[in-house]
C-alpha cells in the first residue's frame, strides 16, 4: 500500500494552502465564488487559528490537504472535528490517499476528545457518497444546511 506522510501546516505553506483551494474549486466550478487570499488565509490559519490544515506528503511531494476546525454539540456535551475541504492532486487520486486522510482526521478527532467528525458533501458527488458509505459515515437525511452569507447578515443586523 502506497503510504502517505502527514504533517501540520506551517505558514510558509499558505501558497500551496491556496493553490489547492482554487483547484479543488476550480473542480467543483465555483473558483468565481473564492474571495480569500493568501494574506487572509495566513491570518485566519496562524494568528486567529480558526481552522488547521493537514497535509499529506507522498515521495518528497505535496499531493493533498485537509482544513477543518472544531464544532461543537450541545445533545454530547463535546466537542467534534468538522472537516471543510479535503483535496487531492488528480494525478494522485485512486492510490487509497482519501481512505488515508479520513484515518488520520479520525485519529486526530479521536486523540483529541471530539465526540464527532463530520462534514458535507455535494449532492452531484456520487463518487464521494460511495466513498463515504464505504468507511461506515452516516448520511444525515433529516437535516438542511442553512446559510447567512455576509450581505445578509448584515441585512439582519439592521432590521
Amino acid at each position: 500500500m502506497t503510504t502517505l506522510t502527514f504533517r501540520k501546516a506551517n505558514p510558509g505553506d499558505v501558497p500551496l494552502i491556496f493553490r489547492f483551494i482554487y483547484e479543488l474549486a476550480e473542480h467543483e466550478g465555483i473558483e468565481k465564488e473564492i474571495t480569500a487570499t493568501i494574506e487572509t488565509l495566513r491570518q485566519s490559519l496562524f494568528e486567529e487559528k480558526a481552522a488547521e490544515v493537514v497535509l499529506g506528503d507522498f515521495e518528497g511531494q505535496t499531493v493533498g490537504f485537509a482544513l477543518f476546525f472544531h464544532n461543537f454539540s450541545t445533545l454530547i456535551g463535546r466537542k467534534g472535528l468538522y472537516l471543510e475541504d479535503l483535496y487531492i492532486i488528480p494525478e494522485m487520486r485512486g492510490k487509497g490517499f482519501g481512505h488515508q486522510f479520513f484515518a488520520h482526521l479520525a485519529e486526530l478527532a479521536l486523540e483529541q476528545n471530539c465526540g464527532r467528525f463530520e462534514w458535507w458533501c455535494l449532492n452531484e458527488n456520487k463518487s464521494g457518497m460511495q466513498f463515504y458509505e464505504k468507511i461506515g459515515a452516516e448520511p444525515m437525511k433529516d437535516w438542511t444546511v442553512h446559510r447567512l452569507s455576509a450581505q445578509q447578515m448584515k441585512q439582519l443586523t439592521e432590521k
